[in-house]
């Protein structure tokens, strides 16, 4: 079975997994059979369908076991019955219709104030006025489902709950689109229980709300009393069975704690947390500084730990920078199934850490043009193309080691040759400096070596030759 199989075939795979899943949450018959049927779906079909056979057998197994923490996280109880059926659709028609050379799915940040003043943030410096035009957000989800059959969108910010244009915010986007799904990256401090009522009747949003760790870790970078606050809001979500995440930020002072046995357990058992979305510290924004990073036994012991909890305990756990076996790689560049990044000033860039516009939203617009045209502008291009370089739909090799797949944080030298091929411009919270300052550079080339060094070997031996 080749690769390139037509994508309008897929809900012939895809249907036993999602109708099976949907029924069983409904009926609440969570059970060693069915998770056994569902584990044998995965295995057995759609991996297969997925890949060819001259995939390495330990990327199909990391695949297959986020897949199954995906799936086991989400089949719980309390969750609310238009999200179960949502998702049923979107896996089945609507990953039916998705346009196999297209972009998956889209970063949208419609608005840069925070209601946080955390050190260092780029929110802080934010305005009213720094926002999209909510026409123009509203137009530009209409034209990527029209076009792409898109039907999973991430907001992003600034605090996404504080947009407002034209009298409407992020719960009007939502309301206007209840055959898409909405993952909100979100401080969560504005989610009282009358907007997680609204969630929970919606059943399209689900917040990924953002924690540095337990409650002094998270206390003293987003002020005091923020954890206590952060919990409540978990309650009123679980109360209306609004499914809801944790967005994590790793740096070399919290990395232990963020998966320590602890955290987790307060958290996904506790708390009732569904997923992570596990980020490392990129030296972008204000004052940059390369030694914040996680070091690299930090960022290895993440790559172990984090493994052996999405494997031991079924927690879905994704790292973009530790999981590049699951994503095959960098998704920047609006590469197939991947995405790429529109900001309040309209900005387009590959990546939200990829921060260099290759054009402006509202120009295009101005200009009777359409959010398709971006696809084919020169970064765009030159990031797809070394993302086939590094192994994507091409051979894989030592060299094209999908442990370090990030293009800006894991080969900064070529990252930066690619950007300055291009002559994209900075977005509003990407100082020029990380192109020209060479100290800067020997700093991120000199961690890239030494990661090499570290992840080459397990990447030849655990993925080449396993």
């Amino acid at each position: 079975m080749t690769e390139n199989v037509k994508k309008n075939q897929a809900p012939f795979f895809w249907m036993p997994l999602v109708n099976t899943a949907a029924w069983t949450v409904r009926h609440r018959l969570i059970g060693l059979g069915v998770f056994n049927l569902l584990d044998f779906i995965i295995r057995k079909v759609i991996l297969p369908y997925k890949h060819s056979p001259s995939t390495p057998q330990k990327i199909l197994e990391d695949k297959y076991y986020m897949l199954r923490a995906l799936l086991y996280s989400g089949l719980k109880d309390n969750i609310a019955p238009k999200t179960i059926e949502l998702l049923k659709n979107i896996f089945s028609l609507g990953y039916a219709q998705q346009k196999e050379d297209a972009p998956g799915f889209m970063v949208i940040s419609p608005a840069k104030r925070c209601n946080l003043r955390c050190p260092d943030c780029y929110a802080n410096s934010a305005t009213e006025k720094d926002a999209l035009d909510y026409e123009v957000f509203s137009r530009i989800i209409k034209e990527a489902k029209d076009t792409w059959h898109m039907r999973f969108f991430v907001i992003s910010g600034g605090e996404p709950f504080m947009y407002q244009s034209r009298n409407k915010g992020i719960l009007d986007i939502a309301a206007e689109n209840p055959d898409t799904l909405f993952l909100v990256y979100t401080n969560g401090l504005l989610i009282n229980e009358v907007v997680a009522k609204k969630l929970g009747e919606l059943g399209n949003l689900t917040p990924a709300i953002s924690v540095e760790g337990l409650k002094e870790t998270t206390d003293k970078r987003r002020g005091a009393g923020t954890f206590d606050k952060i919990l409540k809001v978990m309650e009123f979500l679980r109360k209306e069975k609004v499914i809801f995440g944790i967005s994590l930020t790793a740096t070399r002072d919290n990395a232990y704690e963020l998966l320590s046995d602890e955290f987790i357990d307060f958290f996904f058992n506790r708390q009732k947390a569904r997923y992570a979305w596990l980020f490392h510290y990129m030296p972008i924004g204000r004052n940059p500084n390369p030694q914040m990073m996680p070091t690299i036994e930090e960022r290895l012991w993440l790559y172990k730990r984090s493994w052996e909890i999405i494997k031991n305990q079924k927690i879905m756990i994704a790292d973009f920078w530790n999981h590049g076996t699951v994503s095959s790689g960098c998704i920047a560049g609006a590469r197939p199934g991947g995405y790429f990044h529109i900001d309040w000033n309209g900005d387009i860039s590959p990546c939200v850490f990829f921060p260099f516009a290759v054009a402006n939203i509202n120009d295009i617009y101005k200009n009777n043009g359409h959010l398709k045209d971006v696809l084919n502008t020169k970064l765009f291009i030159k990031i797809r193309e070394w993302q086939k370089s590094y192994g994507y739909e091409s051979q894989l090799t030592a060299q094209s080691d999908w442990l370090r797949p990030c293009p800006i944080r894991d080969h900064f030298l070529e990252a930066r040759n690619i950007i300055m091929s291009s002559s994209p411009k900075p977005t509003d919270f990407s100082p020029m400096e990380i192109l020209t300052d060479e100290k800067f550079a020997k700093m991120m080339d000199e961690y890239n070596k030494a990661l090499a060094t570290q992840t080459q070997p397990i990447w030849e031996k655990e993925y080449l030759q396993g």
